[in-house]
């Protein structure tokens, strides 16, 4: 049976991704979908014998589509183990890390639970910015989804678990980023700055932080 990957991702992202699973395997059937419904509809098409690999997809796969495939699928997102949830490079800038990373797990239905199989991390550099740092992580992550990629394309088997990585304990959600990005009334110069570097135009204090 021909070896199907269906990569679930944006539109800018899919073509050169495709390209690199087919040099890996040019035998491999190679589908794209960018939301939630034509990934549906990918995986009734071939009732579940597909991989799917999520590459920076804001998309939240639930438990009905995820019990129906029948290979190990995987999510490569932004942030290291110490990162889970929402906005990982905002908290990661708020709360001084030194390094951030990408991270390659397999799809459970709770977000970033998933046993971690791929992690790159890169130092962060000193008072960047919120975007500064997510071009960092999108560059990484294309060389974690290279190693994902080569691998899935050769075998339908799951990829061996990261033992030594763990999920930190508690995962931000956006309700959090919210309120971080709301500078207090009793913000020192250097806290509204830093606001700033971690929230960027969704920091409610933005004028003040750039005067």
């Amino acid at each position: 049976m021909q070896r199907r990957i269906i990569i679930l991702t944006a539109r800018r992202e899919a073509p050169l991704l495709q390209q690199f699973l087919l040099q890996q395997n040019p035998f491999l059937s190679v589908g794209i979908a960018h939301n939630l419904s034509s990934l549906t509809a990918a995986v009734d098409r071939y009732e579940g014998n597909v991989r799917v690999i999520s590459f920076l997809a804001g998309t939240i796969v639930p438990a009905t589509v995820l019990s129906r495939l029948r290979i190990t699928p995987y999510n490569i997102h932004p942030g290291s183990p110490e990162y889970p949830g929402s906005h990982p490079e905002s908290f990661a800038i708020w709360e001084g890390a030194e390094t951030f990373g990408v991270t390659a797990h397999e799809m459970t239905a709770r977000v970033d639970a998933g046993p971690i199989v791929a992690v790159c991390r890169f130092p962060a550099p000193l008072n960047c910015e919120r975007m500064t740092l997510a071009d960092l992580a999108y560059a990484h992550a294309v060389n974690v989804f290279s190693l994902v990629g080569a691998f899935c394309a050769d075998t339908d088997a799951s990829m061996p678990h990261m033992e030594e990585e763990r999920w930190a304990p508690h995962k931000h959600t956006n309700k959090q980023f919210q309120t971080l990005c709301q500078m207090p009334d009793n913000a020192s110069p250097n806290e509204a700055a830093l606001l700033w570097r971690a929230c960027g135009d969704d920091f409610i204090g933005h004028a003040a932080a750039q005067a």
